[in-house]
Parts: structure tokens; sequence; C-alpha cells
């Protein structure tokens, strides 16, 4: 099973409350291999994948953001035409929830890679290996 955590952050939604957050990244070298931003009217949702998920959350707690862990699913898949259709019909058909996902750099430039965040990690886990679906680890990550 996929061993990749997902760091979300809360963030103020306001002028320039994502930058100071970016900068405390930049200073402990932190790469950021995938990241989405979802909104409300007054705060967002930063989620992250990062090089070092241990030393980043460490970081932003110690400055007073609000910083929850998630497991989640990445997988690698290649960048051709009906790839990610193949992955829904896959988790769909195990009857395994889709809640969201977003795209990150991929191993090389003939690949794709995804977040998945799903109501059953492992029954998602196992219908993907057994599609013969690469799925990403931390690690795998880390090397990016």
């Amino acid at each position: 099973m996929s061993d990749v955590r997902q760091i979300s952050v809360f963030v103020e939604n306001k002028p320039n409350m994502l930058a100071p957050a970016m900068k405390l990244l930049k200073k402990s070298k932190i790469n950021i291999r995938a990241m989405a931003i979802a909104d409300t009217k007054d705060f967002g949702i930063l989620r992250l994948i990062v090089n070092d998920t241990d030393k980043t959350v460490e970081i932003l707690r110690e400055a007073s953001y609000a910083v929850a862990v998630t497991d989640i699913v990445a997988i690698s898949i290649p960048d051709t035409p009906g790839q990610l259709s193949r992955v829904l019909d896959v988790l769909g058909d195990s009857g395994v929830n889709l809640e969201y996902l977003y795209a990150f750099i991929g191993r090389t430039d003939k690949s794709v890679s995804f977040v998945l965040r799903v109501d059953d990690n492992e029954n998602a886990s196992n219908a993907l290996n057994d599609a013969g679906i690469i799925q990403l680890t931390e690690n795998d990550i880390e090397k990016m």
C-alpha cells in the first residue's frame, strides 16, 4: 500500500497569507512536489506533497499554522489518452469513492502522477495493484 502523506495547511483567505508559509519552506530547503489550494470565503486549504513531510509539519506548526496530515494514494501512469479514465474505472469497480485528486510532476516526461484522496486507501491500493497501476511511496517522491 502507498505510504504517502499529504500535508493540509489552513490559511486565511486574504492577500499575502500564502507567501510567508512558502518562505518558511524555502528557508528550510523543502521541495514541493505537488500543491493544490481549495478555498472558501474565509479560509483556504493548502494541500502539499513534499520531499520531507515530518520536517515540513514541524516547521509549519512551530510557526503556528494549523496543520493536518492525511494518508493518500499517489500513482504514476503513462502520459497517454485514457489512462486516468482507466484508473477511475478500477476505483469505481472496486467500490472506492474518489473524494478529490490533483496532478503533480512525474518521474519522466512519459508519465504523469496523481494524488488520490479516497474513502478507503487499502481497497484502492489493492485494486490499483491488481490492475498493474504503479503506486508511489514517500521515498519515490523524495527522490523526484
